[in-house]
């Protein structure tokens, strides 16, 4: 028992914090976060240089309504305390995965394959 616990799992990548003032998020550690202009938000984008997710922070975010149960996985639940949705496309690697939160905030990208790295992101949000 003491072995496995001590045991490091190198499948997983690497992660590091990203401190976005009204926000933190855990990525990979091959991530970036460029920060965009906003005028009545905060936006900005998060990037390994191949992916790339928009945030979009503020009473204005897109809440992901175009993205029906036709075209996508819709599932509802809660990041830090907030009621939230991630629509993930049904293609994977086709069309729009992205995640909303409590009518202030979306975080979206465009054909993206790694899924799961996407929704760990999305999972791993803090608000300040």
């Amino acid at each position: 028992m003491l072995l496995q616990t001590g045991c490091k799992d190198e499948t997983l990548p690497a992660v590091h914090l990203l401190d976005l003032k009204t926000f933190r998020v855990e990525t990979p550690d091959t991530w970036i976060a460029i920060p965009g202009q906003g005028y009545d938000s905060q936006v900005g984008r998060l990037t390994n240089g191949i992916d790339v997710l928009e945030y979009d922070y503020g009473w204005a975010a897109y809440p992901l309504r175009s993205e029906t149960s036709a075209t996508h996985l819709r599932t509802v639940t809660t990041i830090d305390g907030h009621s939230a949705l991630i629509v993930r496309p049904k293609k994977t690697g086709k069309g729009i995965i992205g995640l909303y939160i409590d009518n202030r905030m979306n975080l979206i990208g465009h054909d993206i394959r790694d899924e799961q790295t996407i929704i760990r992101i999305f999972q791993s949000i803090k608000f300040q």
